[in-house]
């Protein structure tokens, strides 16, 4: 399967339905999709599992869409998204898979890779979190990653979409 990971302004379209990190070297998961949502009628949802922190340090982690370890985050879901809010009810993350329609009103350079690359699912992820280290950030136009932000990028890679202290690779 192809996905695309949709990060504000950004996509990022990938053969692999795992996104990581790098952190002291080594490199953790941070999300995997399980299962997306299917429009044929079927009993089908977004399956996720991921293991982050808050800016606070504060764990979330959650296997199959069921929370196995939080501290105090409210998370809800539908069929097509996973929200997880922290104590100040800010969003922590935010997962949906847009449908057709909703993919088909992003940005121009998005709409023409993902016509190009055919994923089978546009994953939207937003939030303010921690992998690791390192402090991403996520709102409708920019993703930032510490200190650095990227817009607008459209990019197709051939293997796993890799978060480090150096920027986006795949790898």
């Amino acid at each position: 399967m192809k996905f695309a990971f949709l990060f504000g302004s950004n996509v990022f379209i990938v053969p692999t339905n795992v996104i990581s990190y790098v952190d002291n070297d080594q490199t953790n998961e941070f999300l995997k999709i399980k299962s997306i949502r299917h429009n044929n009628g079927a009993e089908s949802e977004l399956t996720i599992d991921t293991d982050l922190k808050d800016l606070e340090g504060r764990g979330l982690r959650i296997h199959d869409n069921e929370v196995v370890a939080s501290f105090g985050y409210k998370v809800s879901r539908t069929p097509d998204r996973i929200l997880a809010k922290g104590l100040n009810n800010s969003t922590v993350l935010d997962i949906q898979q847009l449908d057709s329609e909703s993919a088909a009103q992003l940005e121009h350079n998005i709409i023409a890779e993902l016509e190009a690359h055919e994923p089978d699912a546009v994953i939207r992820i937003s939030g303010d979190f921690m992998m690791g280290k390192m402090h991403v950030a996520v709102d409708d136009e920019k993703l930032f990653i510490g200190q650095e932000s990227y817009a607008s990028a459209a990019i197709a890679g051939d293997s796993n979409l890799k978060f480090t202290p150096r920027g986006l690779m795949f790898q």
